[in-house]
């Protein structure tokens, strides 16, 4: 389970789409690293999730939507939540159980959000365009994309949405 434990401040970041890997995004803060990330692979439901930190300041560094299941689609607009702290967030992990039903895929019109339990948003970190969910105990419940309509064309057709 990752918990925040600060704010660092971001960079724009990059997003890469292909039919092996369906979606990657990288901060700024990867290409400044002085050893490899903690990489550790999180179940969002019938996905798998890697998130990558720097090990000195546990900024996330990349995030990798390693393999999916059949994503729940809708056409409304991702929400954003009004309130948010921007910067990337620190995080540090501790082995848990977790659940791997409770989360899960799902894709909007303009983007995507993965969902990595149950508990309601309280905090979100980030910008716009790309979001962070913690709990009230400041736990990583969940990730939010935007995408523009090339991405957003391409990552449905990796996934067979046409």
């Amino acid at each position: 389970m990752f918990t925040i434990h600060g704010i660092r401040p971001h960079g724009r970041h990059t997003v890469e789409i292909d039919e092996y890997v369906p979606l990657t995004i990288q901060w700024p803060g990867y290409a400044r690293l002085r050893q490899t990330p903690q990489a550790v692979v999180l179940d969002a439901g019938a996905s798998l999730v890697e998130v990558k930190t720097d090990r000195d300041s546990g900024a996330v560094v990349e995030l990798v939507l390693v393999d999916t299941g059949r994503p729940e689609h809708s056409d409304t607009p991702l929400f954003v939540p009004r309130v948010l702290e921007s910067g990337i967030p620190a995080l540090s992990y501790a082995e848990s159980a977790q659940d791997g039903s409770v989360g899960g895929v799902q894709l909007y019109s303009d983007g995507l959000r993965v969902r990595f339990g149950q508990e309601r948003v309280s905090r979100a970190v980030g910008d716009p365009d790309a979001g962070f969910g913690f709990s009230e105990a400041g736990h990583l419940v969940e990730f939010g994309v935007r995408l523009d309509l090339d991405r957003m064309a391409r990552l449905r057709a990796a996934w067979g949405l046409g």
